[in-house]
């Protein structure tokens, strides 16, 4: 009957998972084992996929930031109505006296009325806006 140190061992090619009661035999050669590849080794960086899954989120709330933005924008101005005293982003503050569809009139001074586009309005002037009871 043959022993177990009978069986001659060999080496498991490379890449191969060697089973459990086996043992994985080096072969010994003069050189280095990475003189043999002349390609320097790469570091396993941030994959595509992980890249792909950080810029998603920002590039969406690039492109949903503004539009919300937007929406809030015309909500305020489809509110306004003739008589309002409004504030330009230019920070001027007039009545308004006119409302066309490209642009408005306003009133800044009595007797000075000045054309402003509809894009300019930040809103209404939040002076109006009842401060509460005072004593």
């Amino acid at each position: 009957m043959a022993s177990a140190s009978d069986y001659q061992q060999t080496p498991v090619a490379a890449g191969r998972p060697t089973g459990p009661n086996q043992q994985q035999v080096v072969a010994h050669t003069s050189e280095p084992a990475h003189a043999a590849s002349d390609h320097p080794q790469q570091s396993g960086g941030p994959g595509f996929g992980f890249i792909l899954i950080m810029l998603l989120p920002m590039v969406f709330l690039l492109y949903w930031m503004p539009r919300s933005q937007q929406k809030k924008q015309a909500a305020a101005l489809s509110k306004l109505a003739k008589g309002d005293k409004v504030v330009t982003h230019s920070g001027m503050i007039g009545k308004l006296v006119e409302m066309g569809e490209r642009s408005y009139k306003l009133e800044i001074a009595p007797g000075v009325k000045i054309d402003v586009l509809k894009s300019s309005i930040a809103g209404k002037d939040g002076v109006d806006a009842p401060a509460g009871d005072k004593k």
